[in-house]
């Protein structure tokens, strides 16, 4: 390869169809050795309902399963309605909270600042050191994090944001069409992952949005990072 030229990969979905056919043929072969696992629609290269595991931990997961055309691969990822609410709502609060910092305080509080550590022959090698976070007058004296999870709390409560189930196609993916599901589920397990590609089949292996949002009552009222610490207080 000539410097200064990178590769470029060809798209699963430009590929011949005897190339498409044959990757099909061989993840074929792979869910059926995988059915004891993750019983036969779908595989994945990550654990499932692993024992002992909060819900918390449990809000998205990545798959690959078969297209009804005989050839087509679908690579899947699959996200509650929760994960998407607390990221969204994060985005509405990080958005907030930086609206009332300047550009130089903003650049200053992700300054990454190094110091020597170590030589490895003539190189000299350096850590990274983290600076204690600031509190800011703008942001009520609070720090950057503390300022955007009060927030975010309140964004839950005063502004939630609008999630739809949907089903979003990406025809750019090496391997596979990417799919990006997200159902109103309170956690992702084999259930909901096979309810989602037959609802998804059934649709004719299209694009789709619901009109109808979930409903608020099946979304969060606690930010994400007080969901995580209630989860923490309560592991065994």
């Amino acid at each position: 390869m000539r410097c200064g030229k990178r590769h470029r990969f060809t798209p699963f979905a430009s590929l011949s169809r005897h190339r498409q056919r044959d990757a099909f043929v061989r993840l074929r072969w792979k869910i059926l050795g995988d059915k004891p696992i993750y019983g036969g629609l779908f595989t994945s290269h990550l654990v499932l309902d692993e024992p002992g595991r909060p819900d918390i931990y449990r809000q998205w997961f990545d798959f690959l399963f078969l297209g009804l055309d005989g050839r087509s691969i679908w690579n899947a990822s699959i996200t509650t309605g929760n994960l998407c609410f607390w990221e969204r709502s994060q985005d509405m609060a990080a958005e907030q909270t930086r609206s009332r910092l300047t550009e130089a305080e903003l650049e200053e509080e992700y300054r990454w600042k190094f110091s020597p550590a170590f030589h490895v022959g003539r190189q000299k090698l350096y850590r990274v050191i983290r600076s204690e976070p600031r509190r800011h007058a703008a942001l009520d004296g609070l720090t950057i994090r503390e300022y955007e999870e009060k927030v975010a709390s309140e964004v839950l409560c005063e502004t939630p944001p609008v999630i739809h189930e949907s089903f979003r196609l990406d025809h750019s993916y090496q391997y596979g069409i990417g799919l990006e599901i997200i159902v109103d589920a309170p956690f992702i397990d084999r259930t909901v992952i096979e309810e989602a590609i037959l609802r998804f089949q059934e649709l004719g292996e299209i694009g789709w949005r619901s009109p109808v949002p979930i409903p608020r009552d099946h979304l969060p009222f606690q930010t994400e990072a007080e969901a995580m610490t209630a989860a923490a207080r309560h592991r065994p």
